[in-house]
Parts: C-alpha cells; structure tokens; sequence
C-alpha cells in the first residue's frame, strides 16, 4: 500500500474537472461518426429504420465510456468497434472539430471556481487534451490565470493517460515527490493514470452521465475517494493537506 503522505501540491484534470466539456465531446463525436455507422444488413428483412436507435444509442455509450481517453486514440477504439472505416484525414478533421466546440462552449464546472478559492495549494493541470484546447478552454471559463505556467498535455509526453507520464511531468514541474500531489479526475483512463504516477487520486463524478456508474468505476481503477460535488472538494483537500 502506497504510505501517504502530507499533501502540498494539487493537479487537476481539464475537461470533466475544471471545465463542463465532455457533454459537449460526446455530443459532437456522437454526432460527426453517427452517419459514418456501416449500413444494418438483417438476414429476416427487419426495417433497417427499426436498428437506427439501438445502434445510435450504442455509439452513444461507447464513446461515453471512452471519455478522458487521448482522442485519436477514442476514435481508433470506436472505429474498430464499429467498423467506422476512418481515414487519418478524417480523424484529424473529427478531433479539431471536438476541440473547437470544447473551446468555444465549455462552462466551468459547477463550483469549480469557489472551490478553487478555498484551496491554498499550488496547482497544474495535467489533461490528454492538446494545449491549445486547454488553453482556450479556461481563458473562456476565467481560470486561465490560476494554471498559467503549469499546463501539462498529453500531446506533449511520451505516452498518454493511462499512463502516468503527463501526472509525472506535472509533478517534476513543481520538482516534488508525486506522492505529494493531489490529483483530481473524472475518467477511469485519468484515475488509472494519476495512481500509476503514485498521486493521492480523487474521483469526481459531477458531470457524470451516470454519477453511481462512473463512482464504483473510478473507485475499480484506484481512485482513493470519490465525490460528486464540488462544495466537498475543500475539505477533501485540507484533511490530505493536514495529514501526518
């Protein structure tokens, strides 16, 4: 068991953390890979219009559960998974489409910002999204400014969340022990990545789809605790913060 130490040092993950944007992601990924579903061929001659929604509803849930994940790597997953035939211009053309949404839509997290001003921590962000699209995403949400110097993506690592490679750059940016940082994420990819690193992991379920789900899935993948509210996230932090 990993000895848990006195925390001095949070990391958040981005989209499902700070900013309210993977509604917006899936809406958008659902929306752009919909039409390229192969055609139902049924051997009993069943109206194809009748398989529209099941199959529809099943892209739906299997891009929601590969939330978090490095998007080329979400879309490599469903078009095998549904024999999408994505080409790499296509996926190119879907993920700057998702960025674009994410950064001209996304909301903060209800009670992110009070949240945050009740934490006296140093603080990163540590997300699979591509720095221009983190960037983009909390200037619109006025938190910009709170991650300034510490934005860490994983574009900009050898290897993505799962791994544990963009938490660790996170960590070697303050130059602390990792078991010192707090981390923070909504995706089972995310809290698989953060215990890998050797972080305290908070799961947060708020801006989950199935808030019961996702909490016994991110606590499956190690999450320490987990919560769905961000009036909770304080006073999680200040018992690590006062840990001896």
């Amino acid at each position: 068991m990993m000895t848990r130490q006195a925390i001095t040092h949070l990391i958040c993950d981005c989209d499902g953390v700070l900013l309210d944007s993977e509604s917006i992601a899936l809406r958008v990924l659902h929306r752009e890979l919909l039409p390229l579903l192969p055609a139902w061929s049924g051997a009993d001659g069943a109206d194809d219009g009748a398989q529209e929604e099941p199959r529809s509803a099943a892209l739906h849930t299997a891009i929601a559960h590969r939330l978090g994940m490095y998007t080329d790597i979400l879309l490599g997953e469903v078009d095998r998974e549904f024999e999408l035939g994505l080409d790499a211009l296509q996926t190119e053309r879907i993920h700057q489409i998702v960025a674009l949404a994410c950064g001209e839509e996304a909301q903060p997290v209800p009670g992110v910002v009070e949240a945050l001003q009740a934490i006296r921590l140093p603080r990163a962000v540590a997300s699979n999204s591509d720095a221009p699209r983190i960037e983009a995403g909390l200037h619109r949400c006025g938190l910009y400014a709170q991650f300034a110097g510490r934005i860490y993506s994983g574009h900009d690592v050898a290897y993505p969340k799962p791994a544990p490679d963009v938490y660790l750059a996170a960590a070697a940016g303050f130059g602390v022990d990792p078991a010192r940082c707090v981390a923070v994420d909504d995706s089972v990819t995310g809290v698989r990545a953060a215990v890998a690193a050797g972080m305290h992991v908070l799961g947060f379920t708020g801006v989950a789809h199935d808030r019961k789900t996702m909490a016994r899935k991110l606590k499956d993948a190690g999450a320490h605790q987990v919560f769905e509210d961000m009036k909770q996230f304080p006073q999680l932090v200040s018992e690590l913060i006062w840990l001896r």
